[in-house]
């Protein structure tokens, strides 16, 4: 391995062992109003972001759930609010998606091995965090799958001069030789995550990639939150996005413009088995996916990489050197967990 380390620290962040940084995740979210149990499975959802190489969605999240207004609502237990053998409608109780969601993913799994599919939405839950997350398990169980998430308003059609959509995320796993093959990806042209930390620190965008409250284009973080974001890629990114809102409304996910909606999380997985033999579909992907790394680069190019192998990659490294976090981030959780240690 190069001796060189993945992330270089700067004089604004601090090196964290990933044991360290869910001890702070979880001190930090206890004091909020989590229990133990929900801080663990929160703080190992941020941190093994993180370890991906995404620093907006792993502990800065925390401050953004900090001041949810869903976090001062009564939460109840997720539970399953209509179900046939092949499908489930559950309600999250007002749980984050990193509490809610994980146990969408055990009825997803419950199904899909006993009918071959499984078809699970989940309402009245809010924020879900790394998709590939909760797919990743389901992959590596052997099953196929695709998630759509609709979310609060942050993206603005083109040509509009007010946010109506979510970043509304669309995501894919299949089962793999090694790793699972997942793509993950947003239809804003910026992360919500990416948003809130810019905000933050009081950092701007290098480019315009939203509008202001009042309708004016910009790239102040600050302002998109009270403007939006475009969609990626324009009027293609924009159908996507709008097509994956209306995915969510078969979750139950209520669209309330000028309120905090729901979030829908919408699970379709099926077992590889019902086309062909899972060991043939794991080989023929396989295939595909060497062939697609084995073509021939443009001048300048090392790699051609397929979607999550960087993510793969890069979490086993981070896992042995650690995580670096904003020093801002960990004097903020600090001070929630009123430890008052310097950073």
């Amino acid at each position: 391995m190069n001796a060189r380390l993945l992330d270089q620290p700067t004089a604004d962040t601090v090196r964290m062992s990933v044991a360290e940084a869910r001890a702070l995740g979880e001190a930090a979210l206890c004091r909020i109003g989590f229990t133990q149990d929900e801080a663990a499975m929160v703080a190992e959802h941020l941190v093994d972001a993180a370890t991906w190489g995404y620093e907006f969605a792993g502990l800065p999240r925390i401050l953004v759930i900090a001041d949810r207004p869903e976090l001062q609502r009564p939460r109840q237990p997720v539970s399953v609010v209509r179900e046939t053998p092949v499908s489930a409608l559950l309600d999250g109780g007002n749980h984050v998606g990193y509490v809610s969601i994980p146990r969408a993913v055990e009825v997803v799994l419950d199904k899909v091995h006993g009918s071959g599919v499984a078809i699970v939405g989940l309402r009245n839950s809010w924020f879900a965090g790394r998709n590939a997350y909760y797919l990743e398990r389901i992959a590596r169980a052997g099953f196929a799958v695709v998630y759509f998430g609709s979310s609060t308003p942050t993206v603005v059609p083109p040509g509009a001069a007010r946010k109506i959509l979510g970043t509304n995320p669309l995501a894919i796993a299949l089962p793999g030789k090694d790793n699972p093959f997942i793509f993950d990806m947003g239809t804003g042209a910026v992360m919500t995550g990416e948003i809130m930390l810019k905000s933050f620190l009081g950092e701007d965008f290098a480019e315009i990639v939203g509008i202001n409250a009042r309708g004016e284009p910009t790239r102040a973080a600050s302002e998109l939150k009270e403007g939006g974001v475009f969609p990626f890629g324009g009027h293609k990114g924009y159908g996507v996005s709008l097509a994956i809102q209306a995915m969510g409304l078969l979750a139950g996910s209520r669209f309330r413009l000028g309120e905090v909606s729901d979030f829908g999380s919408l699970f379709i997985a099926f077992d590889p088995e019902l086309l062909m033999s899972r060991e043939q579909f794991v080989a023929e992907l396989d295939e595909l996916l060497a062939k697609v790394k084995a073509l021939p680069r443009q001048p300048g190019i090392s790699e051609i990489r397929v979607p999550s192998e960087r993510g793969f990659r890069e979490r086993e490294i981070r896992r042995r050197e650690g995580i670096l976090v904003n020093r801002y981030v960990v004097d903020r959780l600090n001070e929630i967990c009123g430890a008052g240690r310097p950073a």
